[in-house]
């Protein structure tokens, strides 16, 4: 699409909202203007009513990221401690927490996403990061390992993301429009616009959210570029304080170039190339050069990827018991040309599922206690056929497959307070997952089992200072991706993981200035799944295996100081330190015939650090600086041979209210214009494999954009 017709289309969306106007029947008052985030808005005294469960959330405001060119998931976690983004390419964030799927480059991270409590991840385990439109994102919560509902956590040992979207009740506007555009330092433009909708009707029963995005994006490297349309809408009724639902509709067109991996040599030399031809020779001097298979360019390398979702969330009180229980279903169809090798990938299938939970409140020999009880299905079911890559077109039918998965869960969560500052909290979960491969009439079939369990305590030390400890088991099944990963017409063996951890931590806050929030974990792993080759080495996809024991243990801290605040506030102003941490140290224990005991498992650093330093003017206008400084050992393949440049990424955010309704706003990134790796694929033995595992990061950026709420 170029770049005119996309500029044509964003003005003629955003003069539509603009000229829009609420019916009669849904209420017209304009939200306040909002003020720039500081920790005297957003004190973490307000979140204490959330730190009730003994385990490590977090909760990210949209105020963290909507004055960023924002334009995938991976921007939305940059002051989230514990997760690391695995950048694999444009508009593909692999989201990593605590280390688990970092080696993996097919969509599955270990890590469940969720839009509204319906699940963006599918049955078959994979999750495409590119159907999430921040700009449609009103917060995001985060729960690291086992933490969270185990409606849809302890399945998997990541942990679970959950982006909510505004309603007609949260909206800061009843509408609002705003554009965003810039380049890199090559020249390369990108820009995104957005517009949106909000109401409540007068009888307060009825609210309605819509908005709309489209992005254009150049990308920094060749081979890259993007198109979307995102559409995100809900309603919800509520009949009185005993029923509320609310029904979630999505809708998503992306076409994406890939520009592929590099080799180490190469991501240095011209960290903007496309991933080159794969060659063969010359095997004697003055011999002939032989094309194995076509470059990212060449061969058009990319994915096409159209969605449709409806999800329903409903709570209603019957017969003493508070029920809570939803719905989805989605449809979704995939067309990804890529390396000769594999061809294209043409997907296309849908998904169901259903959930339901009761729960309720006693006393237990005298103490307060809550039980919920529930579970979900879910089942989905596509086909995965391959097709010769002509230039980006599909040539001749090489295989034809057939995917399907069905997942069942039934869960029981137990809290009491023994004492009036301690809540205990004790719960366990069954999960049985079938996957379902058939190539030529044959199916294969097979069946994972598995029952998670966790406890945990929390104690309030002051009104505004909270100690917890829990230990869990958790479970996670291999995806349907990883089970075909190096053949895809027939299972590879892989097993399940199975995961114990403990975990403990200090929270709270003093007065307005300070805020903190430090975990240590510890998680023993049985079968951990990791990569040992380079996708393109064989010609189909990464090699992976189970080890047989692993460690990830690590520290996450997060630390807001509001700096001077009585000297600021009488300015009617704040200055604010925003950071976040993770000590990272993950290793091999016991890896069977992989010659890596001891060794850091690869892809991951050792130490990350994320900050701001930003002074706001209340109501007025605001500058900060942020940093990203990757630090100590950091690692390309898991002998440890090969290290990864660590690096220091610089970037800027500024904006100003022009009027109540008016904001104006700016962002910069790695201002210094740093070469480094945005993401890895790690190997076994770099040295041997020579393999393009690396994604060389953007090089340095500048976007303005114009935000209108009425």
């Amino acid at each position: 699409m170029p770049v005119s017709r996309f500029l044509s289309a964003s003005a003629i969306s955003i003069c539509a909202a603009m000229a829009w106007r609420a019916p009669a029947a849904f209420a017209d008052d304009a939200a306040p203007p909002p003020k720039a985030p500081s920790l005297k808005d957003r004190s973490l005294e307000d979140y204490v009513e959330e730190w009730r469960a003994p385990a490590a959330s977090d909760s990210r405001p949209a105020e963290d990221f909507e004055d960023n060119y924002a334009n995938d998931a991976g921007d939305a976690l940059f002051f989230a401690p514990g997760v690391w983004i695995n950048a694999l390419d444009l508009s593909e964030p692999r989201i990593v927490m605590r280390g688990f799927g970092v080696g993996n480059r097919q969509e599955r991270s270990t890590v469940v996403a969720l839009r509204d409590g319906a699940p963006l991840t599918d049955v078959h385990g994979d999750t495409n990061t590119a159907e999430i439109d921040l700009l449609s994102v009103a917060q995001v919560d985060i729960f690291r390992g086992g933490a969270g509902d185990l409606l849809y956590g302890g399945d998997n040992l990541g942990g679970v993301i959950n982006f909510i979207s505004p309603t007609g009740r949260t909206a800061r506007a009843n509408r609002s429009a705003r554009f965003d555009g810039g380049a890199f330092i090559n020249g390369n433009p990108g820009g995104q616009a957005h517009a949106d909708m909000a109401g409540v009707s007068s009888s307060g029963n009825l609210d309605f959210y819509a908005g709309v995005t489209g992005r254009y994006e150049s990308g920094f490297r060749d081979n890259n570029q993007r198109n979307d349309l995102i559409f995100n809408a809900n309603l919800g009724y509520e009949a009185s304080r005993s029923f509320r639902t609310r029904v979630f509709v999505e809708a998503l067109r992306s076409d994406m170039e890939l520009a592929g991996g590099l080799l180490p040599s190469d991501a240095l030399d011209d960290p903007s190339a496309a991933m080159p031809p794969i060659t063969l020779g010359p095997l004697f001097p003055g011999g002939p050069i032989i094309e194995l298979a076509d470059g990212a360019e060449d061969g058009e390398h990319g994915r096409n990827l159209l969605v449709g979702r409806l999800s329903n969330v409903t709570e209603f009180r019957l017969l003493g018991l508070d029920f809570e229980g939803g719905a989805h279903f989605a449809r979704r169809q995939i067309e990804a040309p890529q390396i000769s090798f594999i061809g294209v990938i043409d997907e296309s299938g849908n998904e169901w599922g259903a959930n339901l939970a009761a729960s309720r409140g006693f006393r237990l020999f005298g103490l307060e206690t809550d039980v919920k009880l529930g579970g979900a299905y879910a089942t989905g079911s596509k086909s995965s056929n391959r097709f010769e890559n002509l230039d980006g077109e599909k040539g001749d039918d090489l295989f034809e497959t057939d995917q399907k998965s069905s997942k069942i869960t039934g869960f029981i969560d137990a809290m009491t307070r023994p004492f009036k500052k301690m809540l205990v909290t004790i719960g366990a979960k069954f999960v049985r997952t079938t996957r379902q491969l058939t190539v030529d009439d044959d199916a294969d079939k097979e069946t994972f089992t598995g029952v998670t369990a966790r406890g945990g305590v929390s104690y309030d030390l002051t009104k505004k200072v909270q100690a917890f400890a829990n230990a869990s088991r958790t479970y996670e099944p291999p995806s349907f991706s990883e089970l075909v990963s190096d053949n895809p017409e027939a299972f590879n063996g892989l097993g399940e993981q199975d995961a114990f951890t403990y975990e403990a931590g200090l929270r709270g806050s003093v007065n307005d200035w300070l805020g903190w929030d430090i975990t240590y974990f510890n998680s023993d792993i049985e079968g951990e799944i990791v990569n040992v080759e380079e996708p393109e080495t064989n010609g189909l996809g990464g090699v992976l295996v189970n080890v047989n024991t692993s460690r990830h243990r690590g520290v996450e801290a997060g630390l807001d100081l509001n700096l001077f605040p009585q000297r600021f506030a009488r300015r009617g102003a704040a200055l604010t330190l925003r950071n976040a941490y993770s000590y990272n140290d993950f290793r091999f224990k016991d890896a069977g015939a992989l010659p890596v005991d001891g060794d850091r498992l690869a892809g991951i650093p050792q130490h990350v650090y994320r900050g701001e330093l930003r002074y706001t003017v209340d109501g007025k206008w605001y500058a900060g600086v942020n940093l990203q400084k990757v630090a100590g050992a950091f690692y390309a393949d898991h002998v440890n041979a090969v290290s990864i440049p660590t690096y220091t990424l610089v970037g800027f955010s500024a904006g100003m209210m022009m009027s109540d309704n008016l904001e104006l706003y700016a962002s910069g990134e790695n201002l210094t214009d740093q070469n480094y790796a945005a993401g890895i694929t790690p190997v076994l033995s770099q040295a041997a494999q020579d393999g393009r595992i690396f994604t060389p990061g953007a090089g340095a950026a500048v976007y303005g954009g114009i935000r209108y709420r009425f």
